[in-house]
């Protein structure tokens, strides 16, 4: 799968700038790597949640995802983590360069949301988290579940 698959049709801006009209004025971003994020928005949209636009990264390979201000305070995930609007970067270090490549997109064909429920995005990209896991057989799961058993 290449970064950038999707089921779905995509309206593609190919800038970072001006950002989406639909954005809010604050809200905060979910950064995840696209090989996880994109399977799960496309889930959230077979199943009728609501996605607003995305940011991706194709120099860092990362989708950068806006949801309601206030989230970053509970999202507590090892899949990915979620900051304010204004740590808008792919990296969690302060030493980063700005990224070069960034793009927005929108669905296409439907009305975009302002921002993506970030429930539901939490919800699917740890069950998408969880299939790769299982479906990769790593080794290292199987030693941690042979230790507990020990």
């Amino acid at each position: 799968m290449t970064p950038l698959s999707s089921t779905h049709l995509w309206q593609l801006a190919f800038a970072e700038i001006p950002r989406p009209g639909v954005l809010p004025r604050d809200y905060d971003v979910v950064r995840v790597g696209m090989s996880v994020g994109l399977p799960a928005i496309d889930m959230m949209i077979n199943q009728g949640h609501r996605v607003g636009p995305l940011l991706c990264c194709a120099e860092h390979l990362r989708l950068l995802v806006p949801v309601r201000a206030g989230t970053a305070h509970w999202w507590g995930a090892s899949h990915s983590d979620c900051v304010d609007r204004s740590e808008q970067r792919c990296g969690a270090s302060e030493g980063w360069a700005a990224c070069r490549g960034r793009l927005w997109i929108l669905p296409a064909g439907r009305r975009t949301a302002t921002t993506t429920e970030p429930g539901a995005l939490h919800h699917h990209l740890s069950d998408m988290r969880s299939r790769m896991r299982d479906v990769s057989g790593l080794p290292e799961a199987a030693g941690v579940r042979e230790a507990r058993c020990a």
